[in-house]
């Protein structure tokens, strides 16, 4: 089962992409969890919901520098039209997915079709909640927590938050289905 589990994982042929993938996706959970355990009165205390929110925003730092690594390998790797296609007014890689639904199959990831314009949003997500938080940070240092514009900009950061987690969890979703029917489908090919 393991073996068949390894082999269903996307990205086999490129281990350092499949590596990043896993240390985001941790991340992102991390910091779905430790929400709520956040107060931006405790930054500077020393006790527990001061060490989470620390730890909040030093792993938010960390997923941008892991964010802005995926974005350019995704781009060195298969180009901005591969991930964005809707930019240059292409949409036949997403009409050829919807045909391949329509018969009840799952489409296999090509330029330009849902798998790769959903990861490209992804991506953009990660990086426009993480630069946010960041910047949350740099101006609460700067300006304090009673400024107008941190209070503002924390609450970008929280709104743009509901993008990423609606992605990580669709995302996490499609991917164990993915999976599942891989799985099955080595199974089938074995009988």
């Amino acid at each position: 089962m393991a073996v068949n589990l390894r082999r269903a994982l996307p990205h086999q042929d490129t281990p350092f992409f499949r590596g990043l993938h896993i240390v985001v996706a941790v991340l992102v959970l991390a910091q779905i969890i430790n929400s709520n355990m956040t107060e931006t009165e405790a930054l500077g205390q020393f006790s527990l919901t001061g060490m989470v929110t620390f730890l909040h925003i030093i792993s938010g730092f960390g997923l941008l520098l892991c964010g802005v690594v995926m974005l350019f390998w995704m781009l060195a790797q298969r180009g901005a039209r591969y991930y964005f296609s809707y930019l240059y007014l292409d949409f036949q890689g997403v009409t050829d997915d919807f045909r391949t639904l329509r018969q009840f199959r799952l489409p296999e990831a090509h330029a330009g079709g849902m798998a790769a314009i959903v990861q490209g949003l992804g991506v953009l997500s990660l990086l426009g909640v993480a630069a946010v938080g960041g910047l949350w940070f740099i101006l609460n240092m700067m300006y304090g927590p009673d400024s107008v514009l941190v209070h503002d900009v924390l609450h970008l950061h929280k709104f743009l938050t509901v993008f990423i987690e609606t992605y990580f969890w669709a995302h996490g979703a499609m991917g164990i289905l993915h999976l599942l029917l891989t799985i099955r489908l080595q199974q089938l090919n074995k009988e």
